[in-house]
């Protein structure tokens, strides 16, 4: 009986082993192809591989002003270009942080806080909090952003600061 008990906690030890392996190789994808391209694009104003990022079934939430958007609203025509925003005398800062990240391989949920700092010449540092959550899916193979959601509820310097960053 002695050691059925401890084949089984040994099994069950493996098996979590191995979908803690799977769940850390999903994340490094998802930092590879969505998350670590997003802060470089939002940094330098590429609008056109930010947007190329989100599936053409985003759904963006603005929490704070109660407004869903879809792709349309979200990317209006107008915006599509792939204009740079920055101004020389303009600069950006932008960093996520997780708080809790969940993977099966395909889709993917996750949340946590980002800051943002902006600077341009003769004015002081501004610095901005907010919370996020996102659903991410593989679209033919390639990690998208299908659900985009974000609040300044909780967006503190401290809960920041207690979230993980990017691996």
């Amino acid at each position: 009986m002695k050691k059925y008990l401890v084949l089984t906690l040994v099994m069950n030890g493996f098996l979590a082993a191995m979908a803690q392996s799977d769940s850390a190789k999903c994340i490094n994808e998802i930092n590879d192809a969505v998350w670590k391209p997003f802060v470089k694009h939002l940094i330098s104003g590429n609008k056109k591989s930010f947007r190329l990022l989100h599936s053409k079934r985003i759904t963006r939430v603005l929490i704070d002003n109660n407004e869903v958007q879809d792709y349309e609203k979200y990317f209006p025509l107008q915006n599509r270009d792939d204009t740079v925003s920055n101004s020389g005398d303009l600069s950006r800062f932008f960093e996520l942080r997780f708080d809790k990240r969940i993977c099966n391989g395909n889709k993917a949920w996750e949340s946590g806080y980002y800051k943002g700092t902006v600077t341009q010449t003769g004015t002081q540092l501004r610095t901005y909090y907010g919370r996020f959550f996102v659903v991410l899916e593989k679209e033919e193979g390639t990690w998208k952003i299908i659900t985009d959601a974000d609040t300044g509820k909780d967006a503190t310097a401290e809960n920041f600061n207690s979230a993980r960053p990017i691996e």
